[in-house]
């Protein structure tokens, strides 16, 4: 994808966060549209549901667990559930008389990706491109999961300079695509005040936001359980003076500079920052809010002697990289 036109069509300054809507999302050219290899081994990246059936035994237990404090049993919700990996593994760990009763959805704005979700679990599962059509559905009671999803939200790049906060962002220059800053509002973010270091670049994920406001107010009761990489505010930018953001490559690492001319070919994703996701949380209704590594969530089921489970749960490694927010609301 050339993103050089789209720039000089609009100023000659786009924002980190419209180039990476353009090059995830565009319906041409984006990559989660129409690029986008197969998730795992021969993919651009792995993720935890494509290496063991772990994250999905843990998160059928917690969907147990919620439905018995609800006393209902709750629709299950997978909000960017990829190409269906987490889903099946959930499906195969549920007992015969589960998958008789529970009703599973599956949430993308990516039509390529609802195709192939629909596929997935034939009649038992129904996808949807909008939580707000899936919780109509249900009249809003729901057990909510996403594993990486805040982290595939197009982020705001920011760089303190001169005393100041300049957001980043893309120019044209001697037919060249470079990063350029300028004078743009702030959005709420924990990062701002910590991280206010001469030359810091810092990313926010407002569009997550943004998202989330849209459709919170039709979720009346259940759980929501949140699994991505990413640390809260003391620990996100911890040795990364210059952010977070970069992309993936049949499993290689690019900086910004090395996925500007991938644009569409590659994933682009930045770390969260867990503080703010907790405050938007909290601000919510009378909802309980717990937070824990990776390592803690998962380790009540790991078999250490499985490679692969333990992994998802080594420290220094995914069990502390790889972060968890559970979001209770009692109260619809």
């Amino acid at each position: 994808m050339n993103i050089a036109p789209y720039i000089l069509a609009h100023g000659n300054w786009i924002s980190m966060e419209q180039f990476m809507e353009l090059a995830l999302y565009d319906e041409i050219g984006g990559y989660y549209s129409k690029n986008i290899s197969s998730i795992g081994f021969r993919g651009d990246f792995s993720t935890s549901a494509t290496m063991c059936d772990l994250l999905a035994r843990r998160i059928l237990q917690l969907w147990r667990e919620c439905c018995k404090s609800h006393h209902r049993k709750l629709p299950i919700i997978e909000i960017g559930g990829g190409n269906g990996d987490l889903a099946m593994a959930i499906c195969r760990n549920m007992t015969i008389w589960e998958r008789l009763i529970s009703r599973y959805y599956m949430v993308d704005r990516s039509q390529a990706l609802r195709n192939l979700q629909g596929m997935v679990g034939g009649h038992s599962v129904t996808v949807f491109s909008s939580v707000k059509k899936a919780l109509k559905k249900v009249d809003g009671h729901a057990f909510i999961f996403s594993n990486e999803l805040p982290d595939a939200f197009p982020a705001r790049q920011f760089v303190f300079q001169g005393g100041e906060w300049l957001e980043l962002g893309l120019t044209v220059t001697d037919g060249r695509v470079v990063r350029q800053a300028n004078r743009c509002p702030l959005p709420a973010s924990s990062a701002f005040e910590q991280w206010a270091q001469e030359g810091q670049i810092i990313e926010v994920h407002e569009s997550y936001v943004a998202w989330y406001a849209e459709w919170e107010q039709y979720w009346k009761s259940g759980s929501m359980l949140t699994v991505d990489y990413g640390q809260t505010n003391d620990k996100v930018y911890y040795r990364r003076p210059q952010g977070s953001l970069r992309g993936y490559m049949a499993h290689t690492l690019l900086s910004v500079e090395e996925l500007l001319p991938l644009a569409g070919r590659c994933d682009i994703t930045a770390d969260v920052n867990f503080t703010d996701l907790i405050n938007m949380a909290r601000s919510c209704r009378d909802d309980v809010v717990q937070y824990m590594s990776q390592r803690d969530f998962l380790l009540p089921l790991a078999d250490t002697s499985v490679p692969e489970e333990a992994h998802l749960v080594a420290v220094p490694g995914a069990g502390n990289y790889f972060n968890v927010m559970i979001q209770h609301r009692f109260n619809g």
